[in-house]
């Protein structure tokens, strides 16, 4: 018997075409593949998603207290890495940076700087963190406006 939709085809001892087996084999091994895979890559999106979710740092209020201008920043458990904290004045062509402070570890960090004789700035703090999940954030405090004679 001859398969008139495949004149190429060999037969079988069945009367089934050899290649639809192969066929077959191909199209299962291809999709478990392709099952594999998208499990694997839906698993590593929902853990970038959960550590997107979760904030590992936090930034506090900037202040002014005589001549000095206060901030601080934390790694909030259960997150750990490095963070540099900085406080910026604003300038008219952009922000310039005062006081800078690294750190590692989950702990909360001050940082200070000294403004006098400076004028009328405006003042923030921020925070830029790597975690050792590999994300990164950035979170910037509250703007005051200080005359620091």
């Amino acid at each position: 018997m001859t398969d008139i939709s495949n004149p190429h085809a060999a037969q079988s001892d069945s009367g089934r075409p050899r290649s639809r087996g192969r066929r077959v084999l191909r199209s299962v091994a291809a999709l478990s593949v392709l099952v594999a895979s998208t499990l694997l890559t839906t698993a590593a999106a929902s853990e970038r998603q959960e550590a997107a979710d979760l904030t590992c740092t936090s930034i506090g209020p900037t202040f002014q207290d005589g001549d000095t201008i206060s901030g601080s920043g934390a790694i909030i458990a259960p997150c750990g890495g490095g963070a540099t904290l900085v406080i910026q004045r604003s300038r008219w062509y952009g922000w310039e940076d005062m006081a800078t402070v690294n750190f590692t570890g989950q702990h909360s960090q001050a940082i200070t700087y000294n403004c006098a004789g400076t004028g009328i700035h405006d003042f923030r703090t921020y925070i830029n963190s790597r975690h050792t999940n590999g994300s990164y954030e950035f979170h910037e405090s509250n703007h005051i406006n200080a005359n620091c004679g």
